[in-house]
């Protein structure tokens, strides 16, 4: 049987502490053939991807993975449990049977992910505390405890979904251990005019002299003028707009002179930082509730990057169930419709075409 490994990954950006969980993966587990779900150009926490896709990929293909393929922005702008229910499709789709990733500390994840299974229904929100606030707690009456540990909450998320959706997909991990390499320290050094060449290949270097870095800052205005000319009504019917959050938001574009400043006004202790900056890229870009159930119904394999081993597991996939993407023309967009539209708003600033005349990035090759 083919060992065929998958992780999931943003990359933003590539660093050589990715460099190393690859090497590891490899010398740790010998996959034939490694597959990496990567976010295209907006990450989880609702924000910019610092490099766009297609640099991204290259350089993960360069640097150990045989394939990359788009994790799309209906599941890659989610919460912990809707990026992983999204992501674990997609390895679903792809035919992996090996799921692995990085922990902060040995778990019996498949035993926890169990409890949580077992014990949802006893589950019950504190409105005085925020959604992420909640949860924790809850976790922890299950003697689970994820405060602080990210790669942990994804990891558990990812194996709740393996196990609701009977995915044959076996999971591996790797113990992450302190490290100097932070994509946040990365993206700080980069803000501040800081070098950072010593945390992370030259060919991510290299791509940050030749991109214009986008940020929030950029899109202020566009996103201004999209609460200011809708009505709340409007407003109402984008994607995640709940409990009275479009009057907020009306109220509180007004007094706000940047976009830090918007999301300080309109956060509270019901939501998170990360959860407002989703609800600003939703509002960003006027996606609504059927457009995000449309790509969880209706799936597709976007291909980023892939090398002579990720070529040939490629075209032993069996492609009857899933569309299987490599470039984009009328018929593609209609299924793509969202990412381009996402991708398009991004070009705005950066007048770097993300979708049409585009190619996978085939190493050796292009």
């Amino acid at each position: 049987m083919t060992k065929v490994y998958g992780f999931v990954a943003e990359f933003n950006p590539f660093h050589n502490g990715h460099k190393l969980f690859i090497d590891k993966i490899k010398q740790t587990y010998h996959p034939d053939v490694l597959i990496a779900v990567m976010s295209g150009n907006f990450v989880q926490r609702g924000d910019f991807a610092i490099l766009d896709k297609w640099s991204r990929a290259q350089i993960a293909i360069d640097n150990g993975v045989d394939l990359v393929v788009e994790l799309p922005f209906a599941y890659a702008v989610e919460s912990a449990q809707y990026f992983a229910r999204g992501s674990m499709k997609l390895l679903q789709l792809l035919e992996v049977n090996e799921l692995v990733f990085g922990t902060e500390q040995k778990l019996d994840f498949d035993n926890l992910a169990q409890k949580i299974i077992h014990s949802r229904t006893d589950f019950q929100q504190d409105y005085r505390l925020s959604s992420a606030e909640n949860l924790t707690q809850y976790y922890q009456t299950l003697g689970i405890d994820i405060a602080k540990l990210p790669n942990q909450l994804l990891g558990l998320n990812y194996v709740t979904q393996l196990i609701e959706q009977d995915y044959p997909i076996h999971v591996n991990t790797i113990q992450r251990v302190a490290s100097e390499f932070s994509a946040t320290e990365i993206r700080k050094r980069k803000s501040q005019g800081l070098s950072f060449a010593d945390l992370v290949p030259t060919a991510t270097v290299n791509n940050f002299d030749k991109q214009k870095v986008v940020t929030w800052d950029d899109y202020f205005p566009y996103l201004k003028f999209q609460i200011l000319s809708h009505s709340v009504t409007e407003l109402h019917s984008n994607y995640q707009m709940v409990e009275g959050l479009e009057y907020k938001l009306k109220k509180e574009i007004k007094w706000s002179h940047n976009f830090t400043e918007l999301v300080e006004r309109v956060k509270s202790k019901r939501y998170t930082m990360a959860r407002i900056r989703r609800l600003m890229m939703y509002t960003l870009l006027n996606v609504k509730e059927s457009e995000i159930n449309n790509i969880y119904n209706n799936p597709y394999l976007r291909i980023l990057g892939f090398d002579e081993r990720g070529k040939n597991y490629l075209n032993g996939l069996k492609k009857g169930n899933v569309d299987l993407i490599t470039r984009v023309g009328k018929k593609e967009q209609k299924h793509l419709n969202l990412e381009v539209r996402a991708d398009e708003v991004r070009q705005l600033i950066t007048e770097e075409e993300q979708n049409f005349g585009k190619i996978p990035y085939m190493k050796g090759v292009n």
